[in-house]
């Protein structure tokens, strides 16, 4: 059995399209909105949050505490940018479930407890050694 990391398969739609819907709907995409988000709530935790304005300018000095106001690091978790990143977490989560729920039913029902040696070692990747003791 493959696994891809690829995003969902459209055959419809003009390419564009079709493109995006592959791009928001892979594991990498998710991956990497998670690492953004982790960023985002680091500096969320490391500034102190929803502080009056003139505490940041005393703490950061008048160009950095606009600079940080204008990107909105003084609320972090209410900012626009922090609950897009969001939105496209929950989209991007939702299509990769959506995508591989077919295949993850489809390997419950096949489970097998009581598997042979001898169908072990029709699997492509399989690995064994020898062990010069007895089974005993």
């Amino acid at each position: 059995m493959s696994v891809t990391t690829s995003g969902l398969q459209s055959k419809s739609g003009q390419s564009a399209s079709r493109r995006a819907i592959e791009l928001v709907s892979s594991m990498r995409f998710a991956i990497a909105l998670l690492v953004v988000l982790s960023i985002a709530s680091i500096i969320g935790t490391v500034l102190t949050q929803d502080d009056p304005y003139p505490n940041y300018v005393n703490q950061f000095g008048p160009f950095w505490a606009d600079i940080f106001r204008s990107l909105g690091l003084y609320n972090v978790y209410s900012a626009w940018w922090f609950m897009l990143i969001l939105g496209f977490l929950i989209a991007s989560v939702s299509l990769c479930v959506i995508r591989n729920v077919l295949k993850m039913l489809a390997d419950t029902k096949s489970w097998k407890d009581k598997v042979r040696e001898a169908s072990l070692r029709a699997f492509h990747h399989k690995g064994e050694f020898v062990v010069p003791q007895t089974r005993a």
